[in-house]
């Protein structure tokens, strides 16, 4: 991997949605909504987006409840070029998330996943360099709700994820931005 910021440098940024709610025991599982703990770790999560000046060219949400008010928190302060809601993408395996993703079109360069776990982090450790980096380590250990890994490949058409490995470049969590005030 060479780790060179070329105009073709493509990006996926994959978010778990916020903590959802089991208040409601009644409701299926993918209608649970998000707590107030999950309202305001996503909109930690927008505010961090907001501050690294991040655009994203193409949004993929699971059609969950908590997965699509996750979308919703970050759209009331961030304009999104095209989200694509898939119902096929709730409790998909990396492998299905990898074929979702490999669909996209070269001309989407900054791809933003809302998804669940534990397809998220199965996801990274599929799709990455495997590394003795700490932000590796950590995501390994736990992929809290809310928290984006952000990993960066070196090829020009998404047709190529899976065998062309990407690197992890930073792995943020919603404690970490309450801690620092990032």
């Amino acid at each position: 991997y060479i780790n060179v910021k070329l105009k073709n440098m493509f990006k996926l940024y994959a978010m778990r949605h916020a903590k959802s709610s089991w208040d409601f025991q009644d409701l299926d599982d993918h209608d649970r909504p998000l707590n107030k703990r999950g309202v305001n770790s996503a909109k930690l999560i927008c505010e961090f987006f907001i501050k690294k000046k991040l655009k994203f060219d193409l949004v993929y949400c699971s059609s969950s409840k908590r997965t699509m008010q996750t979308l919703n928190i970050l759209s009331e302060k961030i304009s999104f070029k095209k989200i694509i809601k898939k119902k096929a993408l709730y409790h998909a395996s990396e492998n299905e998330i990898i074929h979702v993703l490999k669909q996209t079109g070269d001309n989407y360069k900054t791809l933003l996943l809302i998804n669940h776990e534990p397809s998220m982090s199965e996801l990274i450790n599929r799709i990455c360099l495997k590394e003795n980096s700490d932000q590796f380590e950590n995501l390994k250990r736990k992929f809290p709700t809310a928290a984006v890994a952000e990993v960066n490949f070196n090829f020009n058409d998404w047709e190529k994820l899976a065998k062309v490995k990407g690197k992890l470049i930073s792995f943020i969590k919603p404690k970490d931005l309450q801690v620092s005030k990032e």
